[in-house]
């Protein structure tokens, strides 16, 4: 279910792919370079709490809203403006990210999204998003697809919107959601804004049962080679035999689409080496697409930068720091000198433009 792209990353627990549980880490790159990740839901779950910055960002609360005691479930109330975000990034998405997606009706995949939102919050199946699902689903590019576990923000600035690869929430059907909340009210009409349930209160709830149905058809979409992300330095192990890659992800992969699947395993700058390839949960991956049929590989600390990597700097700092503050550049405005000409020399330097 989750997720597609890269530089140097890292991943690692359950995750549950919504507002309601993200999380935040830092992955490393000592001796072989490994870079640094930051992590909340958008493509992700086993629910932890968004920084407190996204919080103010996404989740405001209206003035009159009563306090945290009041909050009949675990996780975060319906994000304020659903509707009007949900149709915000449909557009966007149609009409800059992918001019090819332009005969894609927005209103109309809105209209089968919100079905949801008519029923009890503790029962929405995945299959209640099929038609949403079916209307705003699309190819995804082959040898682009990136699984992961844990390592969100990490996963998407190095994806570059979909630029170098396509994780599940550069896909229409995973961004729409991305970092989002929904769910109606227990017993009434309308949207509970206070609170919404997370899979410590009901398995069948809105976000979780939403990221299932997307992870599944990111699966069954992928081709070519086939690139998982994992953090080695998770203190619960680096792949989950209980998550979204390991439930509704790898059972859907299409063998006869797949030409290998390559793992990357990415340790914490400063941070413990729990496993590698060949080792733990790792091991119990790599011997179940063993059991299954997938050629596979797997790379410790995977970079991309050429040359030795160890010597490329910028005005002294380390090339992982070079490398995450270019990338973070992309996203200022092209017309300014200083970013622009920053961003071209570390092009030059680590030739990581693909």
């Amino acid at each position: 279910m989750k997720q597609k792209e890269r530089q140097q990353v890292s991943a690692g627990s359950v995750r549950p792919r919504g507002a309601t549980s993200a999380r935040r880490e830092e992955a490393s790159l000592g001796g072989t370079p490994k870079v640094t990740a930051m992590e909340a839901m958008g493509c992700a779950r086993s629910r932890r709490p968004l920084p407190a910055l996204l919080l103010i960002l996404l989740l405001p609360r209206a003035a009159g809203a009563a306090g945290a005691a009041d909050a009949r479930w675990s996780g975060q109330g319906t994000v304020p403006h659903l509707q009007s975000i949900f149709l915000g990034r449909c557009a966007e998405y149609i009409a800059v990210l992918s001019p090819e997606l332009r005969d894609k009706n927005c209103t109309a995949i809105w209209e089968a999204f919100k079905l949801v939102l008519d029923k009890d919050p503790c029962s929405v199946l995945p299959s209640d998003y099929d038609l949403f699902i079916n209307l705003s689903r699309h190819s995804i590019p082959r040898d682009k697809s990136l699984f992961w576990e844990n390592g969100h923000l990490l996963v998407t600035s190095y994806a570059e919107n979909g630029r170098r690869f396509t994780p599940l929430c550069n896909v229409l059907y995973g961004m729409v959601g991305d970092f989002l909340s929904w769910c109606r009210q227990k017993n009434a009409s309308g949207l509970d804004y206070q609170s919404c349930p997370t899979s410590e209160d009901c398995e069948n709830n809105p976000v979780d049962s939403y990221w299932k149905s997307a992870s599944i058809q990111y699966a069954k979409d992928s081709s070519g080679v086939i690139y998982v992300m994992l953090n080695g330095s998770e203190p619960t192990g680096a792949y989950p035999v209980k998550g979204f890659f390991a439930d509704f992800e790898i059972p859907h992969l299409q063998k006869d689409k797949i030409t290998r699947i390559e793992i990357w395993v990415m340790h914490e700058i400063g941070g413990p080496n729990v496993e590698s390839c060949g080792e733990g949960s790792v091991k119990i991956l790599e011997e179940r697409l063993e059991k299954m049929g997938f050629q596979y590989s797997c790379i410790n600390d995977y970079t991309v930068l050429s040359g030795p990597p160890t010597q490329r700097s910028f005005l002294g700092l380390p090339p992982t720091v070079t490398w995450i503050l270019s990338s973070l550049l992309l996203s200022l405005p092209s017309w300014l000198p200083g970013p622009h000409i920053f961003y071209l020399y570390c092009s030059e330097q680590f030739n990581f433009l693909h």
